[in-house]
């Protein structure tokens, strides 16, 4: 059976966390931003909550977590109401559903589809298998680990890949 085309929207999520151990670390700060599959920006201010974690805060992080995924689901459903329909996205976005996976955030996942966008893979068949030429051109990251700054990298990287290797009329 051959692929249908998707308009379906991408929910770009960054995670900054205390360490890469879902089990052990926490979520830091985590911001997302919607595109349509084309990958304009929905909203340009998007989604950004700050987890504080000062000694008070901590004793009450289930509870600063919970109204953070509260308000990330809310804010998800405003541009995406239909459940899994829309693809998380992002660099190395298996690492951020780790997180998301836990705890009040696992909401948030049962939203969207089960499949991800990961602009690391096209990433990593672009260094084994694309000309020189292309590797000259792939924008650099910052490596800023801010998570708003991080997901428009991306998202700018991922429009570099869609232009390069799947522009229209290319076959």
């Amino acid at each position: 059976m051959p692929l249908a085309r998707s308009n379906d929207p991408l929910v770009w999520i960054d995670c900054e966390m205390t360490g890469l151990d879902p089990d052990h670390d926490t979520i830091l700060q985590i911001c997302c931003i919607i595109t349509d599959a084309q990958l304009n920006v929905l909203e340009p201010e998007g989604f950004d909550a700050v987890i504080h974690h000062s000694d008070s805060v901590l004793d009450h992080m289930s509870a600063c977590a919970a109204e953070a995924a509260d308000s990330l689901l809310a804010y998800i459903r405003r541009h995406v109401p239909t459940p899994r329909t829309a693809l998380l996205a992002g660099n190395s976005v298996h690492a951020d559903k780790a997180f998301l996976a836990r705890g009040p955030y696992a909401r948030v996942l049962e939203h969207l589809h089960y499949r991800l966008l990961d602009v690391s893979s096209l990433k990593e068949a672009a260094r084994r298998w694309g000309s020189e030429e292309l590797l000259a051109q792939v924008p650099v990251k910052r490596e800023v680990h801010l998570a708003r700054d991080d997901i428009l990298e991306s998202i700018a990287e991922m429009r570099f890949y869609r232009e390069k290797l799947f522009a229209p009329g290319r076959e």
